[in-house]
């Protein structure tokens, strides 16, 4: 049997066939747009986004030696997309990486509290959640919030157009901060607060459930079969957990691209109340029974891009038909940096949430050189993770090894570094597209394969390289991270003085 796997990013949307042992037998992408017309905005034309996607399913069963049973879907959280009573798109999606709905996300922590909305959802109240997404299109654009008849996310709207039914599942729900991830369905308080009700939104299933078929029409155009099952996925970051094999808490796992999310399943969810500050998330995982206790830094390869694109250019410029990252590591120290990092370029992530926090190189000498400054960068993304990791472990939350997936999993100096900073085992996978693996691990989960996420994770998941902490390295990092723990505290009334 055949599974297809659909993730669905915030640019870029990739679709995978695999078989029931994880074997990929091809894949297809397509990039898209978005535009910020504002500051601090960022929206999106959902139709091409579906025109993408349409793309990517053709070209990947152009070639299938036979046609898929199951379908499910990984797609990025928080954005927002208003339907009118035929399904028409109102405006553009609100993607989650907008911050215009910052006095809205304030009034809801006015009116909630910030302990009881984490309670409930799972996320911490913040502009980026689709609860403040809506309650600004209600203040500033009302007669586009009056004629929306359906609010839906990039999961539901893709089942909608695919299947007919605006289906989500439990860690999508929850990312929207308009689930109760106790009762297991939207919050009635918060949808009477924003002037919503159930009907306005999806229906909501645990993930791996099966909700459907794909419409007639649309599987004879893309050559599918009629009785192709459409199976509830997950939020991109649970589907990459799944993905890269993170089904138990001894595993963790890391999600290292551009940003950076590292994340634990964990069975108590009360576990994010007792870790302050309150800016970590504990929401409904892809696996039964669990929840996703995640960090989030939105610093980790745009550091390194950051220098590539400043320090670096001339460098690369000269080397132009090289990689530019191949060459940026080969001048990286091979010793422990005698410099700090602060990765705060667009502010600071978990645990501080501190937008008005920013970058920093501390301790630089004359005998300061350029591999020192590449190396300290490498090193400061990590540590900047181990400070929120550290929080979770003071709670019992420990781990034996991690996954790392993304960008920042292709160089092999940087998985050194995690492991040296954090003493732990340091793998990679066979596949690196962990989110749309997850995808097809619930898709065949949905079609009855395997009993469970579990399950299917063990038989389709394959670790790739393991990189084990170096002694002598964990030591020196062991000495240096009290310093760098210190940085962002003596630095942070200086830089929200600055413009």
């Amino acid at each position: 049997m055949l599974f297809l796997g659909l993730d669905v990013g915030t640019t870029r949307c990739k679709a995978a066939l695999f078989d029931e042992g994880g074997n990929s037998l091809g894949s297809a992408s397509r990039e898209y747009g978005y535009r910020s017309v504002v500051s601090g905005w960022a929206e999106q034309d959902p139709e091409e986004v579906w025109e993408a996607v349409l793309a990517v399913l053709l070209e990947v069963l152009r070639g299938a030696p036979q046609k898929p049973v199951a379908l499910s879907v990984s797609a990025q959280g928080e954005a927002v997309i208003f339907l009118d009573e035929a399904g028409k798109v109102l405006r553009p999606a609100i993607l989650g990486m907008d911050m215009r709905a910052q006095k809205e996300s304030a009034e809801l922590e006015a009116h909630f509290g910030k302990e009881w909305l984490l309670q409930t959802a799972g996320v911490p109240v913040h502009p980026l959640t689709s609860a403040a997404k809506i309650l600004w299109v209600r203040h500033h654009e009302p007669d586009i919030f009056r004629r929306s008849r359906k609010i839906l996310c990039y999961e539901d709207f893709l089942f909608l157009r695919l299947g007919g039914i605006p289906v989500i599942d439990h860690s999508m729900a929850c990312k929207t901060m308009l689930f109760d991830r106790n009762a297991k369905r939207w919050s009635t308080e918060i949808l009477a607060y924003l002037g919503l009700t159930e009907e306005n939104l999806a229906s909501c299933v645990p993930s791996g459930t099966v909700i459907g078929k794909i419409k007639a029409d649309l599987a004879s155009i893309l050559g599918l079969s009629e009785d192709l099952k459409l199976v509830a996925g997950g939020h991109d970051q649970c589907c990459a957990a799944l993905g890269a094999g993170s089904t138990q808490e001894t595993i963790a796992f890391d999600n290292a691209g551009t940003a950076e999310v590292f994340g634990i399943p964990v069975t108590d969810k009360a576990v994010v109340l007792r870790i302050h500050p309150l800016t970590f998330s504990c929401y409904s995982h892809v696996l039964p029974g669990k929840f996703l206790l995640a960090t989030l830094n939105q610093t980790a390869g745009l550091f390194l891009r950051w220098y590539r694109d400043t320090l670096g250019k001339c460098l690369v410029e000269r080397e132009k038909d090289r990689d530019p990252y191949a060459v940026l590591m080969e001048r990286v120290s091979p010793k422990p940096a005698s410099v700090l990092a602060l990765p705060h370029l667009v502010g600071s992530g978990t645990p501080w949430i501190d937008a008005a926090s920013k970058a920093a190189f501390v301790g630089m000498t004359l005998a300061t050189g350029e591999g020192d400054i590449l190396r300290a960068i490498l090193e400061g993304v990590v540590f900047e993770q181990k400070i929120s990791v550290d929080l979770f472990e003071a709670q019992g939350i420990t781990f034996e090894e991690i996954r790392v997936t993304g960008g920042c999993s292709r160089s092999p100096l940087w998985l050194q570094i995690r492991a040296d900073i954090f003493g732990k085992a340091v793998k990679t996978l066979e596949y690196e597209d962990a989110s749309v693996l997850g995808a097809a691990i619930l898709a065949a989960v949905g079609e009855g394969v395997y009993a469970s996420p579990e399950e299917a994770a063990k038989e389709m998941v394959r670790v790739k390289s393991v990189f084990e902490p170096q002694e002598e390295n964990h030591r020196i990092y062991q000495e240096k991270f009290p310093l760098y723990r210190e940085l962002y505290f003596a630095l942070r009334e200086i830089h929200h003085q600055m413009v």
